[in-house]
């Protein structure tokens, strides 16, 4: 006589209602019963939406133990399996998932929909060792997969990606652009919250909302205004109020007309600035880029504790020349 999991696997083989074998599906994932897992697995190609939802929540609560005969049918998949097959993955975790989510990355995919599948895997996951393979999708043409690891590095919250995240803020594209603004931001919420609390662990449920963004500052920003003069051969820019979305833009233009008119190096002088967004920090890294270009050196100086602080967090200041 079969027992329950026989019963329930066959019934699932034979039905073709589609609700029915969602339902089934549902009860072999309770039952946590391993001869369930090749049947859910081969579920995870199965047509109807509900039922491919549901093999994949069933799988994944396999855990580790589903590890194995998800990576064997990566390999024997085709696109649409290794794109389902990605999503338990993501639902899983694990060293070894990571590890085989970035190898798939950079090497062994190339099928849009899968790509796309393994970004957002890693926007749940969180892995830090991601965050290089990240780096590099930022450089592709495609706009979505730019767009998701621009997401997903924000995500991560590693300082590391905040140098080419400023350079994709000179992107044409303004979602880009915005994109990578917001994922700047958390990054540094990130980074001050670490220097704060020391001891604390990341977790990849945290979460932190870009709460310094112009739109969520909770008192008006100061009137920005930029004055030049020059000291010891040196182009002194000196930025008085705030650096925010709603003005930064006129500081670019500022300074873009600062460089063209004259030579030498420039120091930017934030003595009396109370605060600089993450946009503001695109067009600093933009004036930097363009100044050594010219083999012209720029420096940062008079920054408040606050600003000095983040950009000791963020290590932003091994990037911008402080002083």
């Amino acid at each position: 006589m079969p027992d329950q999991v026989q019963k329930l696997i066959e019934k699932l083989k034979s039905s073709d209602r589609d609700v029915v074998k969602a339902s089934i599906i549902e009860e072999l994932g309770n039952t946590g019963d391993h001869r369930a897992l090749k049947p859910l697995v081969e579920s995870l190609n199965d047509g109807d939406a509900l039922v491919r939802w549901n093999a994949i929540r069933a799988v994944a609560g396999f855990g580790a133990d589903s590890v194995a005969l998800l990576f064997r049918t990566i390999e024997s998949g085709d696109r649409f399996a290794r794109r389902n097959v990605v999503q338990v993955l993501g639902e899983v975790g694990g060293e070894d998932v990571v590890d085989r989510l970035i190898k798939m990355l950079m090497f062994d995919e190339s099928d849009h929909d899968v790509m796309i599948e393994i970004i957002r895997a890693m926007h749940k996951l969180r892995p830090e060792r991601a965050v290089e393979p990240l780096i590099t999708v930022l450089k592709m043409s495609d706009w979505e997969m730019r767009w998701r690891a621009i997401n997903t590095l924000g995500h991560i919250g590693d300082p590391r990606a905040l140098e080419p995240l400023l350079a994709v803020m000179e992107d044409e594209d303004p979602d880009i652009r915005w994109a990578a603004a917001i994922a700047v931001e958390n990054i540094k919420n990130r980074a001050l919250k670490r220097d704060a609390e020391p001891d604390s662990q990341p977790r990849a449920s945290d979460t932190l909302p870009p709460a310094s963004m112009p739109s969520e500052r909770k008192k008006p920003a100061r009137d920005l205004a930029v004055s030049a003069s020059q000291k010891n051969g040196w182009t002194v820019v000196k930025v008085e109020g705030e650096m925010i979305s709603t003005n930064s833009a006129s500081f670019r233009s500022y300074m873009d007309g600062v460089v063209s008119v004259s030579s030498g190096p420039v120091e930017i002088d934030l003595s009396d600035c109370d605060f600089v967004d993450s946009l503001a920090l695109g067009h600093f890294n933009a004036i930097r880029k363009k100044l050594k270009s010219k083999n012209r050196k720029m420096k940062i100086s008079g920054m408040n504790p606050n600003l000095k602080q983040m950009f000791k967090a963020t290590k932003l200041d091994e990037l911008f020349a402080i002083e």
